[in-house]
């Protein structure tokens, strides 16, 4: 159920960003709307052209408009209809400028670059190639219509000066188009994995101190204001160091990894788990209280002692000790991490594998 939710999350964002490109492209159509009634009331546009130009935009805005709102873009193999889109932006101008003057002609080849550069951040050079090429062979049909239906109205010479000056510039945006949108995604792949540093363990992939840190301010707040409790858990596995001295570092830290997937496997989605420091790991568990927080842990503390290490050594198992403690309203964070440390040494003291609760109640070793 919850992967259900996520992934229609993730579909609602992802129409979400396809309806505002979408508005973005209607303003776009609006403003060349207007510009082709401009052409037309200064009599450089036939009267057939303006209506069959304006009825044709608003046809497509609607049409697209209801593709989105409807969700039926979903099921094509371009959801932005981005391709869609710029070939029918295209078409309309490629129409705007065979009803137009041939000296006013060359005024809407811009149109077109407009309408192209919508494309340039989001398609490969394959799709702005065939689309740069599917431009230039509509404009090279348009001057055979021209020729057959308004021979008088075309200067074929300036009309294939411009096809070849426009063709040049549509490949010449096609390829470097591509090689911005390459690198957009490359500073967007670096943006994402400087993130991912900022806030992940490096090792473990599970989050570091600093996001951690960052989680407990935030869930404070969020308590002192709904009164819901929350509990931090400190959770030290024992005896690490001779796993170390044992079987080497990298033993270790394969160690490290298997119990941090372990640990974050065992807890809620909405609580937060983190390599605290070393062999230390910390839990987050929000609207929890002691109680609660103690069968979390003792179940995390039972999945750890399962776990076997086959590549390592047959005869290698890890257990931890945790100290766990409330937050108090009103306090500061680090108050409430220093009584779980306490209560973690507390568990040490007492022979490890075990949870000790800030009041001193201990949850004794379970075979």
């Amino acid at each position: 159920m919850l992967a259900d939710a996520e992934i229609a999350s993730y579909a609602d964002s992802r129409q979400a960003r396809f309806l505002k490109s979408y508005w973005a492209a209607a303003a776009s159509s609006c403003v060349v709307l207007l510009l082709i009634f401009f052409f037309y009331w200064a009599g450089y546009l036939a009267e057939t052209g303006f209506m069959v130009v304006s009825g044709g935009i608003i046809v497509f805005a609607a049409f697209y408009y209801a593709m989105f709102r409807s969700g039926l873009n979903l099921k094509t193999g371009d959801p932005s209809l981005t391709v869609a889109q710029v070939l029918s932006a295209i078409l309309m101008l490629t129409i705007a400028m065979f009803y137009t003057q041939s000296g006013a002609r060359s005024v809407l080849l811009p149109f077109a670059l407009m309408a192209f550069v919508f494309g340039v951040f989001r398609l490969s050079i394959r799709q702005l190639l065939c689309i740069a090429l599917i431009t230039i062979g509509g404009y090279a049909v348009m001057i055979g219509l021209l020729l057959n239906f308004r021979p008088h109205d075309v200067d074929l010479r300036l009309e294939i000066l411009r096809l070849t000056v426009f063709g040049v510039v549509l490949l010449w945006f096609s390829v470097t188009g591509s090689y911005v949108n390459r690198l957009r995604k490359r500073l967007s792949e670096s943006k994402a994995a400087v993130e991912e540093l900022a806030t992940h363990d490096p090792l473990t992939g599970v989050y570091n101190r600093r996001h951690l840190s960052a989680m407990l301010r935030q869930e404070k707040l969020r308590s002192d204001r709904s009164g819901e409790p929350f509990c931090i858990a400190i959770l030290d596995l024992d005896f690490f160091k001779k796993v170390n001295d044992t079987y080497g570092h990298q033993a270790g830290d394969a160690v490290l990894k298997a119990c941090a997937e372990c640990g974050n496997q065992a807890i809620r989605p909405i609580d937060c788990f983190g390599r605290y420091g070393g062999e230390e790991f910390e839990i987050l568990l929000v609207q929890t209280d002691l109680e609660g927080a103690r069968i979390v842990v003792e179940r995390i503390r039972h999945a750890l002692a399962r776990l076997r290490f086959p590549h390592i050594s047959t005869d290698l198992a890890v257990t931890v000790s945790a100290g766990l403690a409330q937050y108090r309203p009103e306090e500061e964070v680090e108050a409430a991490e220093k009584r779980a440390d306490a209560a973690l040494y507390r568990a040490k003291a007492a022979g490890r594998n075990r949870v000790e609760l800030e009041s001193g109640d201990t949850e004794k070793k379970v075979a």
